[in-house]
């Protein structure tokens, strides 16, 4: 009788302790399965009052924008702010944009601020930022801001700067609205479980794009070009995919609307030109995280 009771005390206490590991292995995989669901977020915030003004380099690349050029151009010239530059790379545009972005640049009396230049031959949005790059310093920050589209108001690069406070923080993106619909954008912040194959994970990094140039020199040219030419689209993945990788604990979604993206304007680019260069982007090896932003020369794959 004494083995009787012993073996069934023995096996209550094995059916309990395997329902237990069960019920504790559930709860861990289902912990796991809501982390993966969390936001990717950095934590990074406004300063109040930040110590230093941020030195910014608006890059403006457009080609046939027509009127809107003087739109995009005043956007970024009322600004509530005085540390800034801008590059602006006219791509060989037929429609009198180039003239048009001279006059607005003359009469707002900015001739000294910005870089204008037209290219003979169409070179493409990567091309055109490379080379806008090349004339930045490593501590100089990149604004991107496609030729047809606008800042949303003119506290955007004092924003800009109360993020760029924390040095810690290498790069931005944030949400953006659409004209004339002004619905919201499909920018928005990483999932973690996006984050393990963000590779192959929808794109998220939507305007406004900022980043420190140092950063982007440590992009291989490799991984921008095929042939031996650069990519003729997918600028936003070409770029940003890479810096992100590498700055995986410094970079921030920004939720406040700091762009306007101009749906009116006409499509520039081919969608299945497109989509190819997407898909070749997408193949590359990921980069790996960087401990440190050290600025040097653009490294090569």
């Amino acid at each position: 009788m004494q083995k009787v009771v012993f073996w069934v005390f023995s096996f209550v206490l094995l059916v309990s302790g395997a329902f237990a590991l069960g019920r504790a292995w559930s709860e861990k995989k289902q912990n796991l399965a809501a982390q993966k669901n969390l936001d990717l977020d950095n934590g990074f915030s406004p300063a109040a009052f930040p110590l230093e003004h941020r030195s910014f380099v608006v890059f403006i690349c457009g080609y046939n924008n027509g009127a809107f050029v003087e739109k995009t151009l005043r956007s970024v010239f009322s600004q509530a702010y005085d540390a800034y530059r801008v590059i602006y790379i006219d791509d060989a545009s037929e429609d009198g944009s180039f003239e048009a972005a001279s006059d607005c640049i003359y009469l707002s009396g900015q001739m000294l601020r910005v870089s204008a230049v037209k290219n003979e031959t169409r070179l493409g949005p990567i091309a055109n930022l490379v080379r806008a790059v090349d004339t930045c310093k490593d501590d100089e920050i990149v604004v991107v801001l496609n030729g047809e589209d606008w800042l949303a108001h003119e506290w955007v690069l004092s924003s800009l700067n109360q993020y760029y406070a924390d040095p810690d923080l290498w790069l931005t993106y944030g949400q953006f609205c659409e004209f004339p619909s002004y619905k919201p954008g499909s920018a928005k912040n990483y999932r973690q479980a996006e984050w393990e194959r963000l590779r192959e994970a929808p794109f998220a990094a939507g305007h406004l794009k900022t980043f420190y140039a140092g950063l982007f020199r440590k992009v291989s040219l490799e991984h921008l070009t095929q042939h031996g030419a650069f990519f003729p689209a997918a600028l936003d993945l070409a770029v940003m995919l890479p810096m992100l990788e590498m700055a995986k604990e410094h970079f921030q979604f920004l939720p406040q609307i700091l762009y306007i993206a101009n749906r009116h304007a006409p499509m520039q680019i081919d969608p299945e030109v497109q989509a190819r260069c997407e898909k070749i982007i997408r193949s590359f090896t990921p980069y790996q995280p960087l401990s440190s932003l050290v600025f040097s020369e653009r490294e090569s794959a």
